[in-house]
């Protein structure tokens, strides 16, 4: 898992969890231009759960809505300043960012995204990936909504959490009377 991700879980724990912090980090060093093993992610999330007490699905998609909001927006600033809405930011993220990340940072691998529009409006996104960080995608889509001032609704009909083989299926459409 690149080092841009313990960076930023770094500073939501940080910002979410100060009473906790200092114990969850301790004895940790990551830089952010480095990659680590998924278990050592997988550890701090977990030692994040046990002090803080929060379910682990809480956890990611909280950190997913941090990221959303600032970590990603803080790196990506062009990005965030080309698409004008959520949906549009989420059409181009697999081409225009995961595909960047996996042919120049070496050993990372972002999750796959199939992302499509949906004729009614709003877009579908199949997400793949051996670490089922399902929760982490969908804090992401709720923090992205909420910089753009977005209002939205999220359904997941398909989640490997819930025994479904073929990875997760989110539908992100915008809310009743929402302006898209």
């Amino acid at each position: 898992m690149h080092g841009l991700i313990f960076t930023s879980f770094g500073a939501f724990v940080a910002s979410e969890y100060p009473s906790v912090a200092a114990e969850v980090w301790k004895n940790e060093r990551h830089l952010i231009n480095e990659a680590y093993s998924d278990e050592e992610f997988d550890a701090i999330v977990t030692r994040t759960v046990e002090l803080s007490g929060d379910p682990r699905a809480t956890v990611l998609r909280r950190f997913g809505i941090f990221a959303g909001v600032s970590t990603f927006r803080l790196l990506y600033p062009d990005y965030y300043a080309e698409h004008g809405d959520t949906f549009s930011f989420l059409l181009d993220i697999e081409q225009r960012i995961h595909e960047v990340v996996r042919g120049t940072v070496p050993l990372a691998a972002p999750p796959h995204l199939d992302i499509r529009a949906l004729s009614g409006g709003g877009v579908s996104i199949t997400y793949t990936s051996s670490r089922a960080l399902c929760q982490l995608l969908e804090g992401l889509v709720v923090g992205v909504a909420r910089f753009y001032g977005d209002a939205v609704l999220i359904e997941q009909p398909l989640c490997m959490h819930r025994g479904d083989a073929a990875g997760c299926t989110f539908f992100v459409t915008p809310a009743p009377g929402a302006r898209v």
